[in-house]
């Protein structure tokens, strides 16, 4: 290692053990409000350096099939149809007036 390489790294060992007493002593002339802030910042700084481990992979839900015949189907068409008066179709299905509803 050089002379200047060796000096290089002493300053730089300097600054950082006197970054911590620094931080520190700003920190506590700072209000509560800031101090959170601050916090919340620091937690993000650390999340992007920490080192990225893969999470178990997220298993999709399953989907069940049910299938119908096709009669069933067909038992359905025109059941709703456009147009028409909705109340008055839905009050003749609960009194047991067919009016035409299937």
């Amino acid at each position: 290692m050089t002379l200047r390489a060796s000096i290089a790294r002493r300053k730089k060992t300097r600054s950082v053990s006197a970054i911590k007493p620094e931080l520190l002593r700003l920190l506590d002339a700072l209000p509560r409000t800031k101090q959170a802030q601050l916090l919340g910042f620091a937690r993000l700084l650390h999340q992007q350096t920490a080192p990225v481990h893969p999470g178990p992979t997220p298993v999709a839900p399953q989907i069940e099939l049910r299938t119908v015949p096709a009669t069933t189907m067909l038992g359905l068409t025109d059941l709703v149809a456009l147009g028409g008066d909705a109340v008055a179709d839905t009050e003749a299905l609960y009194d047991g007036d067919n009016n035409g509803l299937r």
